[in-house]
């Protein structure tokens, strides 16, 4: 069988044998890709690098029909300065097991995997509060997945949600996960997450601009957060483990 070579990230990893470690690589081309490293546990490997969380790189994988195998890898970023960042780490390690739960076997989806690539350099690189990080890869992610958040108007009746400019901070709605977006106040009984003005633009502002808007100054409010990531989780129907670590 031939030989496969593809640009990848390692989004899972689990300890096999004495010295080996099975690992799911996130591929833009090839989606996911379930592969064995052999010996990478052993302290000289040269797969050491390659079989760890995080882990960007060109592998080189022999293909049969059980399995792939890593032969090798070029590395390109490790973002290991995560690791000496608890916060940062828990965001990192929340996006990896977001797309491993998303991600298929041979469903190419170029635009997630630079999605989560330039959202965990922002996190090791920048300085940007990482729940803003988190917040705008959940945005992006659902609606490459086709679950577009509805932030314009009315999840519900499709009323638009500012009509009328009231002030940031007044309450003009809620936000729902199971609804997929803001809903106006005649449809927001029962909502948990009340949304202010500023909710409603910061969050069109983002789906807008994506990652560029953390260049600008703000915050995610806590309940919006936790709206986010229920919509999301919600809708790839796994649990998420990691989301237990962020703070």
């Amino acid at each position: 069988m031939p030989q496969i070579t593809t640009n990848a990230i390692v989004v899972r990893r689990a300890d096999y044998r004495e010295n080996d470690r099975m690992i799911t690589l996130f591929s833009p081309t090839m989606g996911r890709i379930d592969a064995l490293c052999r010996g990478c546990r052993r302290q000289k490997s040269p797969l050491m690098a390659a079989s760890e969380l995080f882990c960007a790189g060109e592998y080189v994988l022999y293909q049969t029909s059980e399995r792939a195998t890593v032969v090798s890898c070029q590395v390109s970023d490790t973002y290991y300065a995560l690791r000496s960042d608890y916060e940062k780490l828990s965001h990192g390690m929340y996006m990896l097991e977001l797309c491993a739960a998303a991600i298929q076997p041979a469903q190419e989806n170029e635009r997630l995997f630079m999605l989560l690539l330039r959202s965990l350099a922002h996190l090791c690189y920048g300085d940007v509060q990482p729940r803003r990080v988190t917040a705008v890869f959940l945005m992006g992610m659902t609606s490459l997945l086709g679950f577009r958040p509805q932030v314009g108007r009315c999840a519900r009746c499709s009323t638009p949600i500012l009509q009328n400019r009231v002030g940031d901070h007044v309450i003009i709605g809620s936000f729902s996960p199971e609804q997929g977006g803001v809903l106006c106040p005649g449809c927001s009984a029962g909502e948990k997450c009340r949304v202010r003005e500023g909710d409603v633009v910061y969050l069109q502002d983002i789906m807008k601009r994506g990652l560029k808007s953390l260049k600008d100054e703000g915050e995610c409010p806590d309940e919006l957060f936790t709206a986010l990531r229920l919509l999301a989780e919600g809708r790839l129907d796994t649990p998420i483990r990691s989301g237990k670590m962020l703070v």
